[in-house]
This record gives structure tokens, sequence and C-alpha cells, in this order.
């Protein structure tokens, strides 16, 4: 008996995702919990599983198509069928079979759950929409406007054709489209090599651009005088290696950030756009930017506020160890308030980073470097270990002010660093 198997729900707010990797062919044989496909979302790598024991007959997505939750995925021939639904399947994203059923209406569309039941209130064909919201999303104001919207009525062709065109006359500037220019691209040669932008990368390539487009960036760079931040982490270094532990500056950083929030929450906040609406969170979730062969993901540490250096240093081990494994579950893959990144393992001296929407500011950490300082009063020189912070803001919600004093907060922590073991976030 033949059993469609639709695209599962592979997490909260996921309505789409993209086909990676097929890990098996038309007419091969599976067997239930075997991983039948690699699907990549806004924020990870998952494996869909296969649902039942049986032939793979048909699939209706390749490698590198997107398709909506709840479409139809691929086909199952079964032995012994009873004409039921199988039991729901132990991968991460366990959904019963169906049988063959047209996509729903609007199933390509990228909307929410909430967006989809108000156009189906209004009788609004989501098809027909052009999304305003981030990457093209349908918003509510989207379908509102859609369903206010006179219908469309057809031209009469017989009198438009018949009206004869004025001599010199001219479309109004506002009827003309916008012709941007495009430059050509260069020639190819056989030594190109196309490479497709798929899985993590094009989620990199589609978020980016999201942040750019829609959040106003302004970057504040401050210089901070690292050294006694380095002489306290080498004081703690043997006591975190004796507890197995690798201490970096990171927890040193997040820690700062931490208990800078308590003056501005404003910068521990995400954008609800939907609802034009600023949320200051309480807890400080802190996504950390993670190099991984995949390409860019976040792992996030929840609760920075309530844990401790080492606290901090263990977990943060952990996450990086297995975010470049592939291993870290969607769950730690997202939620995240506020973002640190940084190159200064590789030797940056700045950068202006991209926020991580819809946070409203992100940390850049960078090398911290000895150098020659003038210090003290008496303008004496001394050889300083030196950083400089680079923090983005959303500036439809930071202001250049309040940018500038939570970075001279998190300044003043740094350098001196004995605030961040006593003080409460």
């Amino acid at each position: 008996m033949a059993y469609t198997y639709e695209v599962p729900e592979v997490g909260e707010g996921v309505v789409e995702v993209e086909i990676t990797e097929w890990k098996v062919s038309v007419g091969d044989a599976v067997t239930r919990d075997q991983p039948l496909c690699e699907v990549t979302t806004d924020k990870a790598s998952l494996e869909i599983s296969s649902p039942v024991d049986g032939v793979l007959s048909e699939r209706f997505a390749e490698e590198g198509d997107i398709v909506a939750v709840h479409t139809p995925l691929a086909v199952f021939d079964t032995d012994g069928a009873t004409g039921t639904a199988p039991a729901a399947p132990s991968s991460p994203a366990a959904e019963a079979l169906t049988a063959v059923v047209p996509p729903p209406p609007g199933a390509g569309v990228r909307a929410a759950p909430a967006v989809r039941r108000r156009a189906q209130e209004l009788g609004v064909d989501l098809q027909g929409i052009t999304g305003t919201g981030p990457g093209g999303r349908v918003v509510h104001a989207d379908v509102e406007r859609a369903a206010a919207a006179p219908a469309a009525t057809t031209p009469n062709l017989s009198t438009s054709a018949a009206a004869p065109a004025r001599k010199g006359a001219s479309s109004p500037p506002s009827a003309r489209p916008a012709q941007a220019f495009k430059a050509p691209p260069p020639a190819s040669t056989a030594a190109d090599r196309r490479i497709p932008i798929r899985g993590v990368r094009r989620k990199i390539f589609e978020r980016m651009q999201e942040a750019k487009r829609t959040a106003p960036h302004f970057t504040y760079v401050e210089e901070v005088d690292a050294t006694r931040l380095v002489d306290l982490r080498a004081q703690l270094k043997p006591l975190a290696a004796a507890r197995g532990v690798r201490l970096t500056y990171l927890p040193f950083f997040a820690r700062a950030c931490s208990i800078a929030f308590r003056d501005f929450p404003e910068v521990n906040s995400t954008v609800d756009e939907e609802a034009f609406e600023v949320v200051e969170h309480g807890a400080h979730h802190l996504g950390f930017a993670c190099d991984t062969p995949n390409g860019l993901v976040v792992p996030v540490v929840r609760d920075v506020q309530a844990r401790s250096i080492l606290d901090l240093a263990a977990v943060l081990d952990d996450l990086f160890t297995r975010a470049k494994a592939g291993k870290c579950t969607l769950q730690e893959l997202s939620g995240s308030t506020f973002t640190i990144t940084g190159v200064g393992s590789i030797g940056g001296v700045m950068a202006t980073p991209i926020l991580n929407r819809p946070e409203v500011a992100i940390l850049g950490t960078n090398t911290i470097r000895k150098q020659p300082v003038v210090v003290g009063d008496d303008d004496r020189i001394e050889v300083r270990s030196m950083t400089y912070l680079s923090n983005s803001f959303d500036h439809r919600i930071i202001d250049g002010a309040m940018g500038a004093r939570f970075t001279a907060r998190v300044k003043q922590l740094l350098e001196q660093p004995a605030a961040l073991l006593l003080e409460d976030a």
C-alpha cells in the first residue's frame, strides 16, 4: 500500500525547509527511523527519518528545493499495510503519514501560522500577496490590506485599443518602472566553478541580506585596556583546567554584557515587527557566533545572568564542540536576545558586525595585542594589552548616545574585571 509522507513540523515557527541531501534514492528499501533526508531551516540542519518500513517509490522534491511544511515529500510502498496511518516516527519532527492530499492554500508562501489563519478567516489568497515582512514574509498588515482592497476589474480592452495615443504623449514618471542598472557578469571560462548556494550557506545568505535591508545599522568602536583582564584569565586558567574546562575570554565578555544590561535593558531586546513592539527581555540568552565546517551558526547560552565565569566557560566549550560537529539541537540554536561575535583568535583588529535579527545589538570582539600606550598623569609610556569593542546597533531602536554609554559600561567592567566575579547581573 502507498503512503505519502508530508514535510513534518521541525520546530516552532518553521514554515518551510530546504532539502540539502537525500540519504536514499527512489527504489531503495528503507526501515523505520532510517535517515531519509537532511533539511535546513533558518536555524539548523536536521535529519528527517523514514516513518515506515518499505520502498521509496517517489520523491516530490530534490536537493536545493525549498518546500513548505505539510506538503507531500515522498511516497512509500509498504508491505502488509492495513490502510491506517503508521505510528508517528521518532525523528525530530514526528508526524503520522496521511493519504495523498493537495497542498494547503498558500503552502509555498512564507507566513506565520497566525497570519495563515487570519487570511483564511478573511478569504484572502496568500498566493496573490507580495509580502512586506522580513525576507518577503507575508505579515498581518499585508493580509488586512489585501482584504480591504477593492476587487480587481477587467479593463475594457476594446475601448483602450480604440483610444489613439496623443502625439508626443508619454507615460507619467510614476508609471514607469524603475530600471536599476545591472552590470553584466564576467564572461565564463572553463576554469570557473559554479557552487550552488544551499543549506546553511543559503540561510546565512538570506539572513544577512535581510538584516542589512531591514535594520539600519550603526557601529560604535571603543578601545579597551585589557591588561588586567589578561592577568585575571591567567590566574583562573589553572583552576578551570583542574575542572576540565578550557577558559577563553568569551565568558568575561558575556558577563560584562550581562551586567551592563542591568543599566541598559533596551540593548537586550528583540523587535516584534508584526506587533510593532520592542520586547525587553528579562533573561539574558546570549548567542555566540561559531565558525563551523558547514558555515556560521549561533549556539545560545541561556540565562547568562545566573552563571559564573567558569560555568559559562564549561557550557561554551561543550556548545562549540557540538556545533562544529553539527550536533546542536534546534533549541540550542535559537532564542538568543543578544549576540557576541569575533575573530580575534585569527587576528582581526576591528570589524563591523551585522545584527542577528530580530535582536537590536551585537558585540564584536577583536584580538588583544600588546601596544605602547600613554598612561598616568605624567604621560609615561607603558606596554599594555589593548583591544577594541565593535558594537553594532539597530538605529531604529538604539540611539547613538545609548549605544556609546552601553559600550562604555562594558569597557569599564573589562578594565576592572574583578567586578565580573563579584557583581550580580
